[in-house]
């Protein structure tokens, strides 16, 4: 099997587990989103049934399982979207911490349950998301 695979397979048992422990993963996600980026909150003042934060989170998990699998598809819509939150100020940094924060905050969701594996895996999702440019 290969490094690749390997990232596949714990990305999905992370999510798995993360899965068992909580039944809603956007609010504990943007609230910590918010805590390191208070200035998005404004962003988000319409978005008063978190709908259009679930669907950002669903997408971004989506485009990590295709940034695992080489998908070109995946690649060039991180890209895309790099730019559209461009347009609202957000910058590269901020953007691909998003990753990050997701996999702080599974992990601590996750507890004793979470492995190196899964932190290996969430490693290559945020390194592919940086690379991740047209």
């Amino acid at each position: 099997m290969s490094e690749r695979m390997d990232y596949l397979t714990a990305y999905h048992a992370s999510l798995e587990v993360v899965a068992t422990h909580c039944e809603d993963v956007v609010p504990p996600v943007y609230s910590a989103l918010m805590a390191r980026f208070p200035e998005f909150e404004a962003l988000f003042v319409l978005d008063t049934d978190m709908g259009a934060r679930g669907h950002m989170l669903n997408e971004a998990l989506t485009m990590a399982e295709g940034l695992l699998q080489n998908d070109p598809i995946a690649n060039s819509f991180v890209s895309a979207e790099r730019m559209n939150h461009e347009g609202y100020g957000i910058e590269d940094d901020a953007f691909e911490s998003f990753y990050v924060v997701m996999a702080e905050v599974f992990r601590e969701l996750a507890g004793s349950d979470w492995s190196d594996e899964m932190t290996a895996a969430w490693g290559a999702v945020s390194e592919a998301v940086k690379t991740a440019k047209l």
